[in-house]
């Protein structure tokens, strides 16, 4: 299974197209929140991975839940934006959260920093943002999970959007 996840679009859905391109063909898409659009209008209806999204502190009006429980190729994760979990200062609340729910994988955004670390065995993963980056470099980022189908292992890799750096 691979899982592409990304965060912090604010609106620029041609970058959050270009990272679907660049790793298609994918079999889930997962997006923590702040994408400032309908996501449903934006992919169009025609696609062949499912969706897990969040609403952001940016996004009104969308029917978006707060955060969400799902499975994923035998990991049960655990999606927010995080900033209703103090994300910016620690990983306490979001930790916590996960742990509340049984999941193994707690996915957020929020920062616009890529981050990854487990914690009390629960992995914690923020993507980067694939249009306003804060990170050295300000590389736009995104985050691909692997999940071998036998196994169920899991493996992360972050990637940036070839040829567009900075804040857009």
């Amino acid at each position: 299974m691979k899982v592409l996840v990304v965060s912090d679009s604010h609106g620029r859905h041609d970058l959050l197209r270009k990272a679907i391109g660049q790793e298609a063909p994918i079999d889930m898409l997962i997006h923590a929140g702040d994408i400032e659009g309908d996501l449903e209008r934006i992919l169009g209806p025609k696609r062949e991975y499912s969706v897990r999204a969040v609403a952001g502190n940016m996004d009104w009006g969308f029917g978006l839940e707060a955060s969400l429980t799902f499975d994923m190729g035998g990991h049960k994760v655990f999606l927010t934006h995080g900033h209703h979990y103090g994300v910016s200062w620690n990983m306490a609340g979001l930790r916590e959260a996960a742990e509340n729910c049984g999941a193994d994988v707690a996915i957020f955004g929020h920062t616009h920093r890529p981050f990854l670390e487990e914690q009390n065995d629960i992995l914690l993963l923020n993507p980067g943002s694939v249009s306003k980056p804060r990170q050295a470099g300000l590389k736009k980022t995104y985050a691909v999970i692997t999940i071998d189908d036998q196994s169920g292992e899991m493996k992360v890799r972050f990637k940036s959007l070839r040829g567009v750096t900075g804040w857009a």
